[in-house]
Parts: structure tokens; sequence; C-alpha cells
């Protein structure tokens, strides 16, 4: 029996090292402070990923059910509704929760994108911005990796 709770409490731990992780490693690291146009959609969903990442440290690793959830937090914690919306379809981010082995990597989509892509951001990567990528290379990282679980769309 206690080996199954050490079992959970490693779980949960490993679930929360890459948030506790990212939230260290960005002191200072803005796009801007990196070279990255923080205007520039690269840098806007950046900016959104670090407000997922506040989430999920304040609710025990988990990430917003839906952007309702997310807008709510944003609202009462003074984040402008803009900084969770594209610069480019102008829509709600999408927001995923994916196993990646024993972590979870919580992934910002944009709903539509343009010209085929769409800007992808992901919490396992560390990275203060974006990335372009095409439908079926979200598809392919939205698959979850190692142990059982599945993406979560927010609606």
């Amino acid at each position: 029996m206690k080996s199954g709770k050490r079992f959970v409490a490693a779980g949960i731990f490993f679930s929360l090292l890459p948030v506790l992780f990212a939230l260290g490693c960005s002191k200072g690291q803005s796009p801007s402070s990196i070279g990255i146009d923080p205007k520039s959609e690269s840098g806007h969903i950046g900016v959104a990923g670090r407000h997922v990442l506040k989430f999920n440290s304040e609710n025990k690793g988990q990430a917003p059910k839906n952007t309702d959830a997310l807008k709510d937090w944003a609202a009462k914690n003074n984040i402008p509704e803009d900084e969770l919306k594209s610069t480019r379809d102008h829509e709600p981010y999408e927001i995923h929760q994916v196993m990646a082995g024993p972590m979870t990597n919580t992934i910002l989509t944009e709903s539509t994108g343009e010209k085929g892509k769409k800007f992808m951001w992901e919490s396992i990567s560390h990275a203060p911005a974006g990335s372009e990528a095409t439908q079926d290379e979200i598809d392919s990282k939205l698959k979850p990796h190692g142990a059982a679980g599945r993406g979560r769309p927010g609606s």
C-alpha cells in the first residue's frame, strides 16, 4: 500500500515539475529580452503561455479546463483578455493537456491561424515564444506519449 502512495506522490511531483521549472526559468526571459518581438504572434502566444503556467501553479498543476476558466481567472488577476487571444485570428487560444511520459505538457494553439498554419506553444519546451506549425504537426503533439492520457482542447 505504501508503494502505491509513493507512486502517486511521484506522479504528482513529476507532473508539477515542468510548471515549476518553467516558472523558475522564465524570470527575466520575456520574449523581448531575448530578441523576440513581443507584438509578434510568436511572442504573444508565449505571454499567454506564461499566464497558463501561472494558472497551473495556482491550481495544483492543472491547466484550465477551457478558455472560459482561463478568462475568469485572468479577469480576477487583472490580465487583459487580449493577452489570451491570437493577434492573427482574434480568437481565444485553445488549451490542451497531453501526457508526455510521467509529465503533463500544456499546449496552446491558435483556433484558426492563418494560411493553413497555427502558432503553438508548449510548456514542456520552456520556450518564451511559440512557433508556427501545420495542423498535422499540432495533431502529432496532441497525442499522448508514454503514459495513458489524451489531449483536451479548451472551448
